[in-house]
């Protein structure tokens, strides 16, 4: 894979934006026409790169687009993007007035929050749809459940906000049971109930992130919020949904060194046979974390190698002394991603680092080029 003619350091990101696409699809067909599916783009797109996600997505057909900041938000709007942006973090304390001119959909949870909106709103001239949050049992955003009435009550006094849609969040969609989330769905609907007896007449309601949609079809509502799944790291195996980030780099420098030659910072690594070792320009700085340490494997020349020693700032090493073809400097070798047989998915390297999959493809720094690919 090779890196743009403009770039010196050859550790690259490279996102497979049909395989996005096809994500996108298979998660569309799982929940059908009648369910809207708003990606989340947050975090950069899991560090995929948000601008180029959300264009390849809203080319596929994907018409919402989930994000935390305003920041995030303006970012896509500035990007052409123009299906439905939903600021899932809220707009904070000095969010309202941008979230309006950019035709932002905030999600709400705080009475001060909802003030500031109804005034940027009527400053604008414009009644603001936004979407309510209500704790189920995530601990986290949300209107707590005991503050729920008073909240909706208070609510109805701002005349230019609109309750485009009810939502929450799973805490625990992915785990061993469903009795705690089948709770949470039993607390949101009698929150919906007490929303429309109230006089409130929202849209549609939605709840379910990855493990949702994929686990729990009665969670699905009117519309789902994938995130991992799109990026190909599905919490349950899903047929046809595939890996889009691969992480390449070349070797920098081959040495060979003889029995008892010690590699990298601390000597956690000492040969026990003549080795030929690799040094690949990458390293934490980069997000390849520093707790694969002697745990994680590269490929090189198609085979996987281990990587030996502790990984350092801007690199690593590997052991290629099996590997069947002479490894030499400029060798691709690959850290994520990969054919079938050897590829390394990040739920993999996660496991070695003692993470989730989650932070091993946002952790991929600016340092690292995200490279689109696979979309004309």
């Amino acid at each position: 894979m090779p890196a743009s003619p403009s770039q010196l350091r050859p550790t690259t990101a490279h996102v497979d934006l049909a395989a996005l696409q096809a994500n996108f699809g298979v998660i569309r067909q799982r929940v059908g026409p009648a369910v809207r599916v708003l990606a989340a783009v947050k975090g950069d797109a899991y560090g995929h790169g948000a601008v180029g996600c959300a264009r390849a997505l809203e080319a596929a057909g994907c018409d919402a687009f989930g994000v935390a900041l305003v920041e995030e938000g303006a970012q896509l709007r500035d990007a052409g993007v123009h299906g439905m942006v939903l600021c899932m973090g809220g707009v904070g304390r000095h969010g309202a007035e941008e979230a309006v001119a950019r035709q932002l959909t905030p999600v709400v949870y705080d009475e001060g929050d909802a003030e500031r909106l109804d005034a940027a709103a009527r400053k604008a001239g414009e009644r603001l749809q936004v979407h309510l949050k209500v704790d189920t049992g995530m601990g986290r955003l949300g209107v707590p459940l005991p503050h729920w009435e008073r909240f909706l009550d208070r609510f109805a006094a701002f005349e230019w906000l609109s309750i485009a849609a009810l939502m929450t969040h799973f805490a625990e969609a992915d785990g061993e049971t469903d009795v705690f989330t089948r709770e949470q769905l039993r607390r949101f609907r009698a929150a919906a109930t007490t929303a429309r007896r109230r006089g409130f007449a929202p849209g549609y309601l939605h709840a379910a992130n990855s493990a949702g949609l994929l686990r729990h079809p009665d969670s699905w509502f009117g519309m789902v919020r994938p995130g991992i799944a799109l990026y190909g790291e599905p919490p349950v195996p899903t047929p046809g949904i595939q890996p889009v980030m691969t992480v390449s780099t070349r070797v920098l420098f081959v040495k060979d060194l003889p029995t008892g030659a010690p590699v990298s910072y601390g000597r956690s690594f000492v040969t026990e046979r003549p080795s030929r070792i690799a040094t690949l320009p990458v390293g934490y700085a980069d997000g390849y974390p520093r707790a694969v340490s002697g745990r994680a494997s590269v490929i090189v020349g198609g085979q996987r190698c281990p990587v030996v020693g502790r990984v350092c700032m801007d690199l690593c090493m590997a052991d290629v002394t099996d590997v069947r073809a002479t490894v030499e400097s400029g060798d691709e070798a690959l850290l994520l991603g990969g054919p079938e047989g050897v590829r390394i998915r990040a739920s993999e390297v996660a496991e070695w680092a003692g993470t989730i999959p989650y932070e091993v493809l946002c952790g991929f720094s600016t340092r690292v080029p995200r490279v689109h690919e696979g979309v004309a």
